[in-house]
């Protein structure tokens, strides 16, 4: 630790050691027992501290506050663009995985065909007539005959 991190860690967090980083706390701690500078120096950012927690906050209007609050938000179009950007490939995958999986299990609970219920179909019969009669008197369906 030396005087100007000592000092930049006073100017961003300020006079209290509990808001100091943790992991530079015990270094800056120990400088802070080795050094009447950096003392000094931590006196004036205790007192900058009390200026500012004794200071009124700001009443922001409401017409003001609406205006910040608009402008962080994304538009519709930016958050549709980002969520099927490839910048972030977990939720792309999601989008397209969890579609995929219903259709998959949806197919996989299907019958096998319209037949499946019927057993033992003998087309035999039907042999001797063409086909295109049997289909048009509905005797015959072309599923029928292909099984």
């Amino acid at each position: 630790m030396n005087m100007q991190r000592f000092s930049e860690i006073l100017m961003a967090y300020g006079g209290n050691p509990q808001r100091w980083s943790l992991h530079e706390r015990e270094a800056a701690l120990q400088f802070l027992n080795n050094s009447l500078e950096a003392q000094r120096l931590q006196q004036q950012a205790l007192q900058l501290d009390q200026l500012l927690n004794a200071a009124p906050m700001p009443q922001l209007s409401e017409a003001l506050q609406k205006r910040i609050l608009k402008a962080t938000q994304p538009s519709v179009f930016q958050s549709i663009f980002e969520w099927f950007s490839f910048k972030q490939p977990l939720k792309l995958a999601t989008t397209f995985a969890i579609p995929c999986l219903i259709a998959l299990t949806i197919w996989l609970n299907m019958p096998a065909s319209p037949l499946s219920s019927q057993s033992n179909i003998d087309i035999s019969s039907y042999q001797e007539m063409p086909l295109l009669v049997l289909l048009e008197e509905g005797e015959l369906t072309l599923t029928e005959f292909l099984l």
